[in-house]
């Protein structure tokens, strides 16, 4: 997958540096994936999912990593365009849905 916004992750890193090491597995595993589908990507994630155009990954200290989504297929690669990393409570408001639906 082509993950875009490393910057973001830096952000995420800086303010949940609990979550620091998590975040750089996960930008690792997804960069050499090529998932094609929510089944693909259960496979590295388990607790996975998808809402509307955005995969939701379950982080440690009950964070949430958002993250638009565009599956890989024969003719290209996937893309991951990070989104938010929130806290259960802000992931709760449900105002990142906005950029999902």
């Amino acid at each position: 997958m082509h993950v875009i916004a490393r910057p973001a992750i830096e952000n995420a890193k800086q303010q949940h540096p609990a979550c620091g090491n998590w975040l750089d597995n996960w930008w690792r595993t997804a960069g050499r994936a090529d998932w094609r589908s929510l089944h693909d990507v259960r496979g590295d994630y388990p607790s996975a999912d998808q809402v509307g155009g955005c995969l939701v990954f379950d982080a440690p200290s009950a964070r949430r990593l958002i993250c638009n989504v565009h599956y890989a297929n024969d003719d290209r690669q996937g893309t991951l365009f990070v989104r938010y990393f929130l806290t259960h409570a802000e992931y709760d408001q449900n105002a990142w849905k906005d950029v999902c639906c």
